[in-house]
């Protein structure tokens, strides 16, 4: 077992038994950083828990949530200086509305302009069927980008590595060979490992195991042996992230 953990998007505020995920987490001494999906509840949850060494909230804006909340934008405005890690962001075209998309971009278009202003922001972006607009969103970015959970194709794919980004890869990305074949388009030095917990269903109680099971999986994906895989992906999360 790989004794280097971590996991750089996951939702630790949807767990029923969040107290026990935290102390399970610490205990595993799993670097974490944890998505909000809007701006009042990252700033509850760093009042909350202020002492954790291993778990990082992110402030996020989920696209899903803003054509309903967009009068929070002042909360994520005001926590923003503060917050280091942005997440969960983004766009998603999944519903086809296009009062509720207009409002995706309008509020994902000033998040970046502010994130691009204050620098080295690690953000961590959802793109469901909106890879094109999010990469032509955020362009050249003055910090991180990681694309969370990229489901858009090879165009799309090559765009997002010209702009430097870095994708987190759970489970759900790898388990077919069609998906496979995507993913290995990406440079080995932009991976890195996510759960999306609770939202894949195995991960409802919160293990690490998934960690291992991804970097088996990457290590065959990319010919390489295992210790060397999670050699790369330990120097891939200090690149991009530390906490």
């Amino acid at each position: 077992m790989n004794d280097f953990k971590f996991d750089v998007h996951m939702h630790l505020d949807l767990f029923k038994n969040r107290e026990v995920t935290i102390e399970y987490i610490e205990r595993e001494k799993s670097y974490t950083i944890a998505m909000t999906n809007l701006p009042v509840l990252y700033n509850r949850y760093i009042s909350e828990y202020r002492e954790l060494k291993y778990i990082r909230f992110a402030l996020g804006f989920h696209p899903e949530l803003v054509h309903e909340y967009e009068n929070q934008m002042y909360i994520f405005v005001k926590c923003l200086k503060d917050a280091k890690y942005i997440g969960e962001i983004g766009l998603d075209y999944k519903i086809k509305n296009q009062d509720n998309i207009n409002a995706q971009k309008r509020v994902f278009k000033e998040i970046i302009n502010l994130c691009n202003k204050e620098g080295n922001k690690v953000l961590s972006v959802h793109s469901r069927s909106a890879v094109k607009d999010v990469n032509d969103i955020i362009g050249k970015f003055n910090g991180t980008v990681i694309m969370h959970w990229f489901t858009g194709n090879e165009i799309e794919l090559n765009k997002s590595i010209d702009n430097g980004y870095y994708f987190s890869i759970n489970e759900k990305m790898i388990n077919t060979e069609k998906k496979k074949m995507l993913i290995k388009n990406i440079p080995i030095d932009k991976l890195l490992i996510e759960s999306d917990a609770p939202f894949i269903e195995k991960n409802r109680v919160y293990s690490v195991d998934f960690i291992d099971n991804i970097i088996t999986e990457l290590a065959n994906m990319y010919k390489l042996e295992k210790v060397h895989m999670i050699e790369q992906l330990k120097k891939n999360f200090r690149s991009a992230i530390s906490i």
